[in-house]
């Protein structure tokens, strides 16, 4: 079964793609050394790194640090544009190439070689690709031997220690899969199932790693993908970012800005239950897909 293109990001504006890229901060390195220490345990090298659907290139740039050459895909132009516009190094000092590439035109990027890729990387991605075109993309440009890692961040959950924790977590499930449920795609259900149903390849072998599914702490103690202390003010303004969110205010441009728009009405109920506290220490659950190449 293709998974559904989510064409919000690839149409963003030049803002819209700004916002996002100060938006979407990097993600933990808890996540990084999980995909960098498979990588070395099976023999991995780290010449190429391939980040497809990089959007601004937070992931890619991080990673990035652990290879010598590095290339950066993302469909939206604008998007490549605000990734190119950050830049970004190697650990050989190189620069960071960010090009315009759908999914399917990956094995076709300029001076990119059938099998020269050692990892290949797609971060809060891969529910929009047609799966069955990424992998068949994916066994041209990946060497032998070489990693292929998903990843997703799902859903918001706040950490134990919040004040009225039971009441601030029902407000969050509710804005999410009561109040924009009319407004998911199936890649929106992909990523809040933390890839249980990601289309994968033929007869493949591969390693999952999921922590704190709905919100329970895997150690007990924090979230694996970094607990933030989020203001509403920013959760706010995070939450523009999101495609889901995006699709809401394009149907109802009429309550967007409103005591009515879905975000601002989520806030304030947020406020109360946090009895005039405006900040949360908030998390989400973290989904890893690992594969290999078979030498």
């Amino acid at each position: 079964m293709a998974t559904v293109t989510d064409p919000t990001f690839r149409s963003y504006s030049a803002e819209e793609a700004k916002l996002y890229s100060v938006s979407r901060l990097s993600y933990s390195q808890n996540v990084h050394n999980k995909v960098l220490d498979h990588h070395t345990t099976t023999g991995g090298n780290f010449d190429l790194l391939l980040d497809v659907g990089c959007g601004p290139g937070n992931a890619t740039r991080d990673l990035s640090l652990s290879f010598d050459k590095t290339i950066g895909a993302d469909p939206g132009a604008q998007m490549s544009k605000a990734a190119n516009a950050l830049g970004g190094k190697t650990k050989s000092r190189k620069s960071i190439k960010f090009m315009v590439a759908t999914t399917e035109e990956i094995s076709q990027i300029k001076g990119l070689e059938p099998g020269s890729v050692d990892l290949l990387t797609t971060t809060m991605a891969a529910h929009w690709f047609d799966m069955a075109k990424f992998w068949a993309k994916a066994a041209k440009v990946v060497k032998p031997g070489g990693t292929v890692a998903l990843w997703i961040c799902a859903s918001s959950f706040t950490h134990l220690s919040t004040l009225n924790y039971e009441k601030v977590q029902q407000v969050l499930l509710r804005f999410e899969r009561e109040t924009l449920v009319p407004y998911e795609l199936p890649g929106n259900r992909l990523s809040m199932d933390m890839y249980d149903n990601l289309p994968l390849p033929w007869n493949s072998e591969y390693v999952k790693y999921d922590y704190d599914r709905e919100g329970v702490l895997s150690n007990g103690v924090d979230f694996f993908g970094g607990g933030s202390f989020t203001t509403l003010d920013k959760e706010s303004k995070d939450l523009s970012t999101a495609s889901i969110v995006t699709r809401w205010r394009a149907t109802n441009p009429e309550l967007v800005g409103t005591d009515k728009d879905a975000v601002k009405v989520f806030i304030g109920e947020l406020k109360e239950v946090l009895g005039g506290q405006d900040w949360i220490l908030r998390g989400m659950g973290t989904a890893i897909l690992l594969f290999k190449k078979s030498a």
